[in-house]
């Protein structure tokens, strides 16, 4: 049954290399009934034309050019335009099951969900890892989505492993001044929005890791530092009456702030000292206020105890058990 078409927003920016086989991941579907909006991001590469050189071939596919604008901007023309029953989004340099939307949409229909998301699968240096595969079926109301969304356990944050019904995403736009983290916040409006969510764990998204390496060259862009604790500030203010909530926000909040901590303590450049000494007194000022979140384990408050109390032993312990790690 194919009586609900789908729309699926492709964000490209500069990636000749890998558009066409992502396009081609979404063109050879078993679910047929699909509106692929390609938004070229003002790329200055070959992506904008072999995406339009695929849309001829297909028309099923139209391809947008916009100046660069960033992911987000990207994705909001896209949905700007998207006329389908359910709004799904695809980032251009990877790719999904042939599968995928077929299994989507039906799980939606059956379970009359407004949003439904699925597992996914990482592949780095060809190594296949799963998230994570366990075939269960899980429904979500209101309350259980967002919290699932937070824990982190099962849930994965990302836009491009679930659809979502138009009426849910139709008044809702991803915020253009985040460049990280700005999927997450924009899952908290949708699932705060939504009444029930369907989660089949089948890794069916592909996402195509490139990042050769687990060091912190990540952190030479400082929004990567900055962003999450602004996007949290956001979402406290979204969820500030829902104490059922609101703690499950805290927890993840203060465990991207040690992780972050945790990065800072390798980086030696003026900038990130400053940057690890703001966190710090986030965290400082967020230790005197979880102490009533029985959330937070024993493990997260020994961590923070030693940030705070105990900084140069920490910072020791931090960098042996890294290199350990990454030496190994």
């Amino acid at each position: 049954m194919e009586d609900y078409k789908v729309s699926v927003i492709v964000a490209a920016y500069n990636i000749q290399d890998y558009i066409v086989k992502c396009l081609e991941s979404i063109a050879n579907q078993t679910y047929k009934n699909l509106e692929v909006i390609v938004v070229d991001d003002g790329s200055s590469d070959n992506t904008g034309n072999l995406a339009d050189e695929f849309a001829k071939k297909d028309s099923r596919f139209i391809v947008i050019h916009k100046e660069n604008g960033g992911v987000s901007s990207a994705r909001n023309r896209g949905i700007d335009v998207a006329r389908g029953d359910f709004i799904g989004f695809v980032d251009g340099d990877d790719t999904i099951e042939i599968d995928m939307y077929e299994m989507l949409v039906n799980n939606a229909i059956k379970y009359d969900a407004d949003i439904s998301h699925c597992g996914y699968k990482v592949i780095e240096n060809n190594k296949e890892t799963l998230f994570y595969g366990t075939e269960k079926v899980i429904i979500q109301d209101r309350k259980k989505g967002l919290i699932d969304l937070f824990e982190g356990t099962l849930i994965e944050p990302s836009l491009c492993n679930k659809i979502f019904k138009n009426n849910v995403v139709r008044d809702i736009r991803l915020d253009e001044s985040i460049k990280i983290n700005e999927d997450l916040y924009f899952n908290v409006l949708l699932f705060d929005k939504s009444k029930k969510s369907v989660f089949e764990d089948k890794s069916k998204y592909i996402y195509i890791k490139r990042e050769n390496s687990a060091t912190t060259s990540s952190l030479n862009n400082i929004r990567k530092i900055t962003d999450p604790r602004k996007v949290y500030k956001m979402i406290e203010e979204v969820l500030k009456n829902d104490i059922d909530i609101l703690p499950y926000a805290e927890k993840m909040d203060i465990g991207r702030n040690i992780n972050i901590y945790n990065l800072l303590t390798l980086e030696r450049d003026d900038v990130f000292l400053k940057l690890k000494n703001e966190v710090r007194d986030y965290i400082k000022l967020n230790y005197k206020n979880i102490k009533d979140n029985k959330l937070i384990n024993k493990k997260i408050k020994y961590m923070m105890f030693g940030i705070l109390y105990l900084p140069h032993i920490y910072t020791l312990i931090y960098k042996f058990y890294f290199n350990k790690k990454y030496m190994n």
